[in-house]
């Protein structure tokens, strides 16, 4: 039962070795342009990091790792669970600017009358000029 378990950690130690080389080919190559110099940085920093300084780094990377999930799930989890309340309290775009509107309207009075004679001018003026 004990060699289960041990292999266990030895795998995952294995792949967690894996996603930290992964981590930095995509870290040094974001940084540095597709040459010589970028394989360079990746290999020298892959066998220090990795065969002489592991426990140290690796403690490291497991923490970046969790922290970084788990703001990332906080963001998602307050961002799904907000566009949720939006869509429960006024439902559609649609429905929302037709509860912006104003419900009950007065009649018309003469200032609204001359607005919408004005608006109508400028409508034929616009309608003439492109003919």
């Amino acid at each position: 039962m004990n060699s289960i378990i041990l292999g266990f950690f030895e795998d995952m130690g294995f792949i967690l070795k894996l996603a930290f080389i992964i981590f930095v080919v995509v870290f040094v190559k974001q940084r540095i342009t597709k040459n010589w110099l970028a394989i360079t940085a990746i290999v020298i920093a892959c066998v220090v990091l990795i065969f002489f300084y592991w426990p140290i780094f690796g403690s490291m990377y497991v923490l970046y790792v969790l922290i970084s999930i788990g703001i990332g799930g906080v963001l998602v989890d307050t961002f799904f669970v907000t566009m949720g309340e939006g869509q429960q309290q006024g439902g559609s775009p649609e429905q929302m600017i037709e509860q912006g509107r104003p419900q009950h309207r007065q009649a018309p009075g003469i200032e609204d009358i001359r607005e919408m004679h004005d608006d109508m001018d400028m409508i034929n003026q616009a309608g003439r000029r492109r003919q």
